[in-house]
């Protein structure tokens, strides 16, 4: 215990020691820096960005934006911006020095314009941009000069219902040319169609979830007649709002709806299953914990845009808090940033993000920018950290994680990481003191055995010389008690 108490002490002084750093830290952002503890409670961190500065349609140079909408940044280093209300794709170069705009395409001869586009995706095998026309109900194949090569329209399928919109929102494309459209209307996955532009179905449609009035529904229709099954309300899954693709060709995708849970974020193989599940992520709350931190109680979080960072990052902007939230590729929250307000790193309506190297790109279709965050010297040190850990490299990730509890010492990852280095160097009793610093009972557990097996092979021959000697003399001793020379001994003695 006295060993736990000292490393107890060590954290909170280093907790201290980080709380004064952080002002000066904290003290550059509009926003508070937080984190969640090993409990879920939310705590004071260190930020793991800072907002550094906006860029608007003025500042590039093409004239003010108008409720932009989707940013992308294509494998050769241009951003491609979709400015909705201007019917127009902005594309700049990396330090968003304007390339041109695309809002008079060309097809068959003719010129088309654009009408609300939503989303903008570009094919890093073929080059080809894609966009989602909205409100003209299309998606548009074209090059960089505007030059269309085919559309992407409401499929004519029993599949697909009449009634509904055709109002695309999000685009991506796999490494086979198929094409995944994000549909507004459609709750059944990504509408998904071929290189060549024929309806193949759906993809990666979420569940339903198993609320109280979806399981009285069930029970309902067990019970009632055919006429009173035909009016009741069929329970539907929600549709998922945004999605990205992986250099791996796994899809992403995230659901802003407030009911859904167990799907809010999912990592789809080619067959549509999420291998998160595999992970063990399914349980993770994306977002705020309820409840939430600074933030009223009675909000929660809406996930509407999700992107991949270079390293399997999985990066969520939450529209009702303003929030960006950070996650490794194992789905262990790193960072939070962001939030509601007027000043630098805040905002009035977060719709989209994107990242780059080391930083994250948000839009604000309301103030009608782009604001740009830059990772600070805490965010490289968990990074590198966190990569060589998911990596399986514990050891290397040990004086990282050790330089981490320098600038946060509420960090709980820190404390897992560095017990797994100590695990593997077979310093079980101290990778103990970590793991229940952590409140990680798998871990305590797995490193209590390797303790255990540890001190039986270093002490076993004396234990079985112990044990031998002990059953020998009890051996010899019931001998001696039944033949009755025991009892004549003492009696000569007396």
């Amino acid at each position: 215990m006295s060993g736990l108490k000292k490393l107890l002490s060590i954290a909170a002084a280093a907790a201290l020691g980080v709380s004064m750093a952080a002002v000066n830290v904290s003290a550059l952002e509009a926003y508070e820096p937080y984190s969640y503890d090993r409990w879920g409670d939310a705590v004071p961190s260190q930020a793991g960005y800072t907002a550094e500065y906006i860029v608007d349609g003025n500042t590039i140079g093409c004239g003010a934006f108008s409720e932009p909408s989707d940013i992308y940044f294509s494998h050769d280093h241009k951003f491609y911006i979709a400015d909705s209300k201007n019917n127009r794709i902005v594309v700049t170069d990396v330090d968003f020095n304007l390339v041109g705009i695309i809002d008079e395409l060309e097809y068959d001869g003719k010129k088309e314009k654009l009408k609300a586009p939503a989303g903008v995706y570009v094919d890093q095998y073929t080059k080809a941009v894609y966009i989602c026309d909205t409100e003209n109900e299309r998606v548009i194949k074209c090059d960089e000069n505007g030059k269309i090569d085919r559309f992407f329209e409401k499929p004519s399928s029993e599949l697909f219902s009449e009634e509904l919109t055709f109002n695309p929102k999000k685009v991506i494309t796999d490494k086979a040319g198929n094409v995944y459209v994000v549909v507004q209307s459609v709750t059944k996955g990504a509408v998904m169609y071929d290189s060549k532009g024929e309806f193949l179905g759906y993809y990666g449609a979420n569940r339903v979830e198993a609320t109280s009035k979806v399981l009285w529904n069930a029970f309902w229709n067990t019970i009632s007649t055919e006429e009173q099954r035909a009016r009741s309300v069929k329970s539907t899954p929600t549709g998922f709002t945004s999605f990205d693709i992986d250099d791996e060709g796994f899809i992403y995708t995230v659901t802003a709806s407030r009911e859904v849970k167990t799907d809010a974020v999912k990592k789809l193989n080619p067959k549509g299953a999420n291998i998160l599940e595999t992970l063990g992520a399914t349980e993770t709350t994306y977002g705020d914990n309820p409840p939430a931190y600074y933030s009223l109680y009675s909000k929660e979080s809406q996930l509407t845009d999700i992107d991949i960072g270079p390293n399997g990052e999985i990066n969520i902007l939450d529209f009702v808090h303003g929030r960006v939230f950070q996650y490794d590729k194992l789905a262990n929250l790193m960072f939070i940033m962001g939030g509601q307000g007027e000043q630098l790193g805040t905002f009035r309506s977060a719709q989209a993000l994107e990242t780059y190297d080391n930083k994250i790109y948000v839009i604000d279709a309301l103030k009608n920018n782009i604001t740009v965050f830059r990772r600070t010297a805490f965010g490289e040190i968990v990074t590198k950290a966190t990569n060589l850990y998911n990596e399986g490299f514990y050891e290397e990730s040990y004086e990282p994680w050790k330089d981490v509890l320098k600038y946060d010492g509420n960090y709980r990852r820190a404390y897992i990481g560095i017990g797994n280095a100590l695990f593997q160097r077979e310093d079980y009793k101290n990778a103990m003191k970590y793991y229940k610093v952590a409140i990680s009972r798998k871990r305590y557990n797995k490193a209590y055995e390797g303790y255990r097996n540890l001190f039986l092979k270093k002490y076993f021959s004396a234990i079985v010389v112990f044990i031998v000697v002990i059953i020998v003399f009890v051996i010899v001793y019931k001998r001696l008690k039944a033949t009755g020379r025991l009892g004549k001994k003492r009696r000569r003695r007396l």
